[in-house]
Order: C-alpha cells, then sequence, then structure tokens
C-alpha cells in the first residue's frame, strides 16, 4: 500500500479536545516508561503527537503514551501534527507502525492486537500477509496469521500477563484450544507463580497433556487439590514453590517414569556408597548402562570407596538398581 503524504500543521491542543478512549492506534499493553515521565515533566513534550480531527475534537494517531503521561501530570495543552482528516483507518494504522518501527519492540500479544486491528477495519488476509506480517517481524504465513488474530480471544487479564512476562506465541497458543474458564484459571495460577517462559511452556504442555488423557478441562487440572496448596504456600520461596508444583505435574504426567525415579533415588540411597562415588545411569531410562565414577586423592579414599563397592555388591539394593534398567 503506498500512502500519500498527508497534509498538516502544526499547533498545540487541548487535551481536553484529544478522544483518550479511542484507541484504535494503541497497540501497547504496557505503562508510558518511567523515563518518558521524567523528561515531559522536566523538558515538556519535545516530539508532536500526531491528531486527526473528528468533528470538534481529535483522535490520536500517534503518541499514545505521550498524551497519557500529559494528561496524568495536569497539563492542559500539549503540542502536535494535526493531519489532513481524508484519511481512512488502515493508512492511520500504517502511519503509526511507520513512526514507531525503528524503536518500538513489539510482544507476541502486542503483534496479535496490531494485525487483529488491521483485519478489524477490513485489509485483506493476503494483505495483512504481504504487506504487514514483514512490518511487525513476522515471516508471511496463513497459519501464523490465523495463529495471531486468536490473541483477541484471549482475556484482557491474561493478555497483559503474557505481554508482561514476554511469553511467545509458541508458547501460549495451547490456550486457543482452551475453554474460558480454563484459561482463566489460567492467568491465575500463572499470575500467583509467575514462571520464565520455558517454565511456562513445561507446565502447560503437561496440564494440556493431563486433560487430553483424562478427558477433563484444563481448568480440573489447575483445581488438583495438592497444585492449589503447593500454590498457595506465599511463604515458599518461589523456586522451592515451583519445584513443587513442577513434580506434582510431573509426576501426573509421567507416573509410570516418575515411580522409576522414585525407585531409583532409593536404590541408589540403599547402596550406602561413599560420597566420593557416583553411579551415573540415563535419566529417561532408555539405556541399561551403569557406570561407577571413583574420585579419590588417598590410598585410604581408595580403599574406603571400594570396601563400601564390595558391600554393595552382595546386596538386594545392587540387584534392583539392576532391576530397574533391566525389567522396568
Amino acid at each position: 500500500m503506498t500512502i500519500n503524504t498527508p497534509n498538516y500543521i502544526f499547533k498545540t491542543v487541548p487535551l481536553k479536545n484529544i478522544d483518550l478512549d479511542d484507541r484504535l492506534t494503541c497497540f501497547s499493553f504496557g505503562a508510558p516508561s518511567d523515563s518518558l515521565r521524567k523528561s515531559i515533566k522536566e523538558l515538556g513534550i519535545i516530539h508532536p503527537i500526531t491528531l486527526i480531527p473528528i468533528g470538534e475534537r481529535f483522535r490520536i494517531v500517534c503518541g499514545h503514551h505521550r498524551t497519557k503521561v500529559s494528561s496524568s501530570l495536569i497539563v492542559n495543552e500539549i503540542p502536535a501534527r494535526i493531519l489532513d482528516s481524508a484519511i481512512n483507518d488502515e493508512s492511520l494504522l500504517v502511519m503509526n507502525l511507520s513512526e514507531n518501527q525503528g524503536h518500538c519492540h513489539y510482544s507476541d500479544i502486542e503483534k496479535g492486537l496490531i494485525l487483529s486491528k488491521l483485519s478489524e477495519v477490513d485489509v485483506s488476509a493476503n494483505r495483512i500477509i504481504e504487506k504487514y506480517m514483514p512490518l511487525v517481524g513476522l515471516e508471511q504465513s496463513k497459519k501464523l496469521l490465523d495463529d495471531y488474530l486468536n490473541v483477541s480471544r484471549l482475556t484482557i487479564k491474561i493478555q497483559t500477563l503474557l505481554h508482561e512476562m514476554n511469553i511467545p506465541l509458541r508458547i501460549f497458543s495451547v490456550f486457543f484450544d482452551w475453554d474460558m474458564e480454563s484459561i482463566m484459571a489460567a492467568e491465575k495460577f500463572f499470575s500467583i507463580l509467575r514462571p520464565g517462559a520455558n517454565k511456562w511452556r513445561d507446565l502447560l504442555e503437561w496440564i494440556d497433556e493431563i486433560s487430553k488423557r483424562d478427558e477433563i478441562t484444563p481448568c480440573k487440572v489447575f483445581k488438583l487439590p495438592e497444585l492449589q496448596s503447593a500454590l498457595n504456600q506465599i511463604d515458599l520461596a518461589p523456586n522451592l514453590r515451583y519445584g513443587q508444583i513442577r513434580q506434582i505435574l510431573y509426576s501426573s504426567r509421567y507416573p509410570i517414569l516418575n515411580d522409576m525415579k522414585i525407585r531409583l533415588a532409593r536404590a541408589l540411597d540403599s547402596l550406602k556408597l561413599d560420597d566420593k562415588t557416583k553411579v551415573h545411569v540415563q535419566d529417561s531410562f532408555e539405556s541399561d548402562e551403569i557406570r561407577i565414577e571413583m574420585k579419590f586423592r588417598t590410598r585410604e579414599e581408595f580403599i574406603n570407596q571400594l570396601e563400601k563397592l564390595v558391600r554393595a555388591s552382595d546386596s538386594e539394593s545392587l540387584d534392583e538398581l539392576i532391576r530397574i534398567f533391566k525389567n522396568p
């Protein structure tokens, strides 16, 4: 799409004449930065906002954050560039994208919002794919466009959380197949836990797989008593609380594998080997190889480890250790 440079004039506009509720060209979920607030407070608006007249008032084309900060500082007027009113919605959206292209990094939630707004003003899917997906750093893909358009189906609360934590679409796209009750349960769960993106991925995968296997909604998985009990331990360190929740979901998703790991830990503990003697096995249990590693600096350390190995060689614990890998 080729956009002709519109006619415009510069003037100071009373804030009361600007429609702050018009959000067509507002793509950001984040609050204005402290540095922007400090700059406007000390120096005022250096870069004028862009407005378009609508009747007796104006709608914002570029500068939502600058306007919001100015409004909070009880500024009466704001410098603006006033555009010709004969500009369609698609052109307004493109003007905002073009102005912010060099310095604005959009989260996947914001990219979904941008593409949805283009769709809502009747820009065709092919045009969005060819012209606008590259503009926001996305590959040209119909499947990818459909996924990003699905972002608008999510609640504002979960969108805001996903934006704040910068969770990629490839991780949260599982929500698109969930019912609204499950999405709301996920928002409450993750807003308390607040793990990193990789931990989001693991937890969402396990919850989704458990719900499909047991033919229940993800919401019912979130509401498991043991999961809620761990989640509500607010006096527990975040990493320890996450560890408990991870173990609960892991053991539910992989009960046989989890049982084998428990048996393995018990068998290794029962061998009563020296702390410097390490037993190496494959955690996935795909190989039945068991390796013993000894570390020593003196003859006494070597003999001590060797004596404990000899005692372990005649124990039921060793038989159990071999049995776990030979006949799981």
